[in-house]
Parts: structure tokens; sequence; C-alpha cells
């Protein structure tokens, strides 16, 4: 391997590091508010109230240039056999705002929680979950990496908490190290979608292989893996 090859894959390294440190944190504090809950006195909806707290806590200790949009609850309603319920609260400038989600199967806007990745992985894998980049459609209507924890009780499941990322955020936090690669890489999630990329082609979201197409902009050449989370950086072929 040559000097200059040897000199990025440190880089690489380095930035993944990096990567994984700053979801680390989120990860970390999710897990103090959900530890906090679940410690808390009480049971059945005095246990939720605890929950829904340490979830509004979890956003107003975070400093003003933090990455997170908003953050929230949602209930194993199978495990805890009640109805479903979700409780989110989002940024609106200095303030905390709730932001509804319709639980209901037969009102136009149900949001089935239960079946989106960062409540369902993160209950069956009984792990720290990321998920996204996609388009926030239910609140900041911009792209959105949500990070989720388990939650469980005397080891039975009670639901999932969970963080939105600004992912404009995120990636302008990082945006000195990527341009300190001088080389076409990006940070990609377990799908390999771009969350961002020093190819200008390659805008968040877009999948570093086209499907259907014959296009070679984007051919791995190697990766680093972001801790265990499924991300990775990856050198490419512009």
């Amino acid at each position: 391997m040559s000097t200059n090859a040897t000199a990025l894959d440190k880089r690489l390294k380095r930035f993944a590091a990096k990567v994984a440190e700053r979801i680390d944190g989120t990860v970390a504090a999710l897990q103090s508010a959900a530890q906090e809950a679940q410690t808390s006195d009480g049971a059945g909806a005095t246990k939720l109230s605890h929950f829904v707290d340490a979830t509004c806590r979890l956003l107003e200790q975070r400093s003003d240039d933090d990455v997170l949009a908003g953050a929230g609850y949602a209930v194993d309603a199978a495990a805890q056999s009640c109805a479903p319920a979700m409780i989110w609260w989002v940024r609106r400038g200095g303030s905390l705002v709730e932001r509804s989600h319709s639980v209901d199967p037969e009102a136009d806007s149900f949001y089935d929680y239960a079946a989106m990745r960062w409540f369902k992985a993160a209950r069956t894998d009984c792990r720290p979950t990321l998920s996204g980049p996609f388009i926030d459609t239910w609140g900041s209507d911009d792209y959105t990496v949500t990070v989720s924890v388990p939650v469980a009780v005397d080891g039975q499941s009670w639901g999932v908490l969970a963080a939105d990322v600004d992912v404009r955020r995120f990636v302008d936090a990082l945006a000195a190290d990527l341009r300190a690669m001088r080389a076409p890489v990006a940070l990609v999630n377990e799908a390999d979608r771009v969350v961002v990329s020093t190819v200008p082609s390659l805008s968040t979201g877009l999948p570093i292989r086209p499907r259907g197409t014959r296009d070679d902009r984007a051919v791995e050449r190697r990766r680093h893996p972001v801790s265990d989370y499924g991300w990775s950086v990856v050198v490419l072929d512009s």
C-alpha cells in the first residue's frame, strides 16, 4: 500500500471513529433517560409518565447547537396488552412542542410506528438502532436520522425511546473532516444509502450504486465500519 493510501486509511479510520463518537453520545443520552425512567417508582400510566418526562429532559438538556431535533417514546402495545401510544417532542426555536401522531388504524393520517424500522429493529434486536436518512414528513420535513434504544422493565419490553438527528447539522459538524479526505468518500447507512459524501452527484439519501443503470461513478474501493451501528465510511471511484 502506498504512503498516500496509508495516510488516507488513517484519516478514514479517524473519521469513522468521530462519527461513532457522535452517535455514541446520543445513544448514551437515550440510555440514561431510559434508565432513569425504568428505575422510577410506579407502574402503568405512572411509569409511562416517567418515560415522557425523561424524553422532555433529554431535549431540554441539549445545547443550542446540538443536532437533536426531536425525541419521544413509543409504547410496545403488543407486549403491554394495551392500545398503541406515542409521545413525541420537537424543538421549535427555544421551546419544546408536542408533535402529535395518530395511532388509530382507522384514521387517514395513521402512523404505524410499530412497523417503522426505528421501533421494530430496536425492539427485536434489543440494541441501539440507526434508521435513515429519510425525509421526516411527520416532523421536520427534512432529512433525519432516528436513533432508538429499546426499553425494558424487569425483562419485559415497554417500548422504544428515540431521538431525531437533524442531518444538516450533523453533516455541518463533519464537513471539515470530509474536506480533509481529499478523496471521493461517502458515509453510508446499512443499506448503502448516502448520509453525506464528497461526491457532488451523491447527495443525502441516494444509493451509492444506482439500481438499473450502468453508472459506475461509485465503485467501492474499501470501507471502514462506524462502530457496530451498521454504517460505513466508503472510498469510491468517482
